[in-house]
């Protein structure tokens, strides 16, 4: 919470004089496989499926996200990922919700996403989509 100084409580009401400020994090992400869309997501990616390497360079799955794409973004997204299908996950320790109906691509591509925290089974809570990031090697991602 921010607030000014000489400003007190407003019960019940809200007040420029008090604001909420999310603290959020960073991750560079490595896309490992996505999701189909429902509604009118339908035939474009729902969720991208992300992986951190950890010491020994295995892709160790850390979530799903789905929030924070354009609609062009969804688009671009989808056909970029679509050149890049493969029949297996490039990601361990999927769930099998998750992976129930994912589509796999090879891990060529890095992207960047703001999350809240890390759960306590290593999985990113509350992540959004940043963009991709092409300066960047799926190598060179490590956890921040």
């Amino acid at each position: 919470m921010a607030k000014r100084v000489d400003s007190t409580y407003a019960q019940g009401r809200r007040s420029r004089a008090w604001i909420k400020v999310k603290h959020a994090r960073t991750q560079e992400v490595v896309v490992g496989g996505w999701r189909p869309g429902n509604g009118n997501r339908a035939g474009l990616v729902g969720s991208l499926l992300v992986g951190v390497p950890d010491d020994d360079g295995n892709l160790r799955y850390v979530g799903r996200v789905g929030s924070g794409f354009s609609d062009k973004a969804l688009r671009d997204t989808t056909e970029r990922l679509a050149r890049l299908a493969r029949k297996t996950a490039p990601l361990s320790d999927v769930p099998r919700a998750d992976a129930s109906d994912a589509h796999w691509v090879s891990p060529r591509l890095v992207g960047e996403v703001e999350f809240a925290e890390w759960t306590g089974d290593q999985r990113l809570r509350q992540p959004r989509w940043r963009g991709w990031r092409p300066d960047k090697d799926p190598a060179d991602v490590r956890r921040e």
